[in-house]
């Protein structure tokens, strides 16, 4: 193998490391990213309570005779 060939060689395989940790670094962003807006949109919201329901009758005993 010649000189050039074994500095282009040594070359492709540190670009391609770069681009490997590159990706890496931006997955890891990304995910890092969703999980802080899941985290606020849970906390954004309300958990749902069940409505207040009065008696109709206004003063009548319940159906359980109390």
């Amino acid at each position: 193998m010649f000189h050039n060939d074994i500095l282009a060689s040594m070359m492709r395989e540190r670009a391609r490391d770069l681009r490997a940790s590159a990706q890496s670094a931006r997955d890891g962003r990304v995910s890092r990213r969703a999980r802080r807006f899941w985290a606020e949109e849970a906390a954004r919201q309300v958990p749902a309570r069940r409505p207040y329901r009065r008696s109709h009758t206004h003063g009548a005993a319940g159906a359980t005779g109390r």
